[in-house]
């Protein structure tokens, strides 16, 4: 969260998120401290999730939206509370994915191994305009995490899985026995990158631990930027959070 909040205050215009900037003019920006501008954000942030919230009251997951109407009225109330958690729109650091270990050797990733990663930082398997879906359990061994796993990996497209991170606090050693029991060469579930944050330094920076509860949390990052996030989100209901929060997005 850290990183975050130092990435946000170096953006242009002085300390201003890109949604401040929407909604400010520079001239405006120039007569208000960083803090003023993030509270100007944060209050319209707020309304346009309300206006969000009212306007899908009637929609659920099966109608499109990504988000069920308790997640938005959540997310909707951590904004009104000025909860610090990241939201979209934020800054989505980089720098934490460096010390994620490997389940292969466990080894971190390091600077190396975060740039084939992440694709705004030069990956060479994707663009630099690609988006990454990393799903996130702070819970270890979490019978949820691993229902949403299989399930991902029966209804995504192999490319699709390729863009899936799934990052969890089990030893490398534990990770590698559930793929390898659960998952087989041919499945496509290969494709899917599984992650130890074993001291919950990625979850803590970009706050997947949860105010009341540790969860399962979705976030689909895009160009250095949280584009979607979803908390609390059940495993059921995974492989339609990820469909439409990507539809959405792509738009």
């Amino acid at each position: 969260m850290e990183e975050a909040k130092r990435l946000r205050e170096q953006g242009d215009g002085g300390g201003a998120t890109a949604a401040a900037e929407e909604i400010t003019k520079p001239s405006d920006n120039a007569q208000l401290s960083d803090k003023e501008i993030k509270e100007r954000n944060d209050r319209q942030r707020f309304a346009d999730m309300l206006e969000n919230s009212m306007t899908s009251s009637n929609g659920d997951l099966g109608d499109g939206y990504y988000l069920t109407v308790e997640q938005e009225n959540e997310n909707a109330e951590a904004v009104f509370k000025g909860i610090n958690r990241l939201y979209e729109g934020d800054p989505a650091p980089s720098s934490p994915f460096t010390e994620l270990l490997n389940i292969d050797n466990g080894e971190p990733l390091g600077q190396g191994g975060m740039k084939r990663l992440v694709p705004w930082e030069g990956s060479r398997s994707a663009s630099s305009s690609d988006f990454m879906i990393v799903v996130t359990d702070p819970r270890p061994k979490s019978v949820e995490l691993r229902t949403a796993m299989k399930r991902l990996a029966g209804a995504l497209s192999a490319d699709m899985l390729a863009k899936c991170v799934v990052i969890n606090t089990d030893t490398p050693a534990e990770n590698r026995r559930f793929v390898k029991k659960n998952f087989s060469e041919d499945s496509g579930a290969d494709k899917m990158t599984v992650l130890t944050d074993e001291k919950m330094d990625w979850m803590r920076e970009y706050t997947a631990l949860g105010e009341k509860r540790f969860s399962i949390s979705m976030f689909i990052l895009k160009e250095g930027k949280c584009e979607k996030i979803a908390r609390e989100v059940e495993a059921e209901s995974m492989t339609e959070t990820v469909k439409n929060a990507i539809r959405g997005m792509l738009r």
